[in-house]
């Protein structure tokens, strides 16, 4: 029994009552007593829930924080799934680019090389022509050692023995 309740019987001894009014006293006490310890348990489970709820408010606090950051994640997820779909797009149209250089180049490439064999073959044509027609040496040989001593002249190789060499 707490000190405070039985502070309140010794108070009831003292006072000199009837026995008939005394169980009356005693039972009002014991009736007050009974209420005060519900009361108690009453406050203590009060606090409890007063504790539960503000544990709950922390609870529903975490919550929203989670949820705000749950959405800029998803902005940012968003926002970087833009910009893979940007880089992907700008990837294909690189590819599609230099398709269309390797194209182009490999047309001027055999364009090129259909122009040498033409020239080779023209040329060829004309060595087989010259062969054919057969060395005509009065009128071309002369003509074959005047280039050739120009050339050399005109590459500072015109030496006395090159001289001789061509007489």
């Amino acid at each position: 029994m707490p000190a405070k309740d039985r502070g309140y019987l010794n108070k009831l001894r003292d006072v000199k009552i009837h026995e008939g009014g005394m169980d009356l006293i005693v039972q009002g006490a014991f009736m007050l007593m009974e209420s005060n310890k519900r009361q108690q348990q009453e406050i203590a489970r009060l606090k409890e829930l007063e504790r539960k709820a503000a544990s709950a408010d922390e609870a529903m606090a975490c919550l929203d924080r989670l949820r705000e950051d749950a959405k800029a994640l998803q902005k940012r997820a968003d926002e970087a799934a833009a910009a893979k779909d940007d880089a992907l797009a700008k990837l294909a149209e690189s590819q599609r680019a230099l398709e269309v250089e390797r194209h182009r180049t490999d047309e001027a490439v055999k364009a090129k090389i259909e122009a040498e064999a033409a020239a080779v073959k023209a040329a060829d044509e004309a060595v087989q022509q010259f062969l054919a027609e057969g060395w005509k040496a009065d009128e071309r040989l002369p003509w074959c050692y005047e280039v050739v001593a120009a050339k050399l002249e005109d590459w500072g190789m015109n030496s006395p023995a090159g001289q001789e060499y061509f007489q």
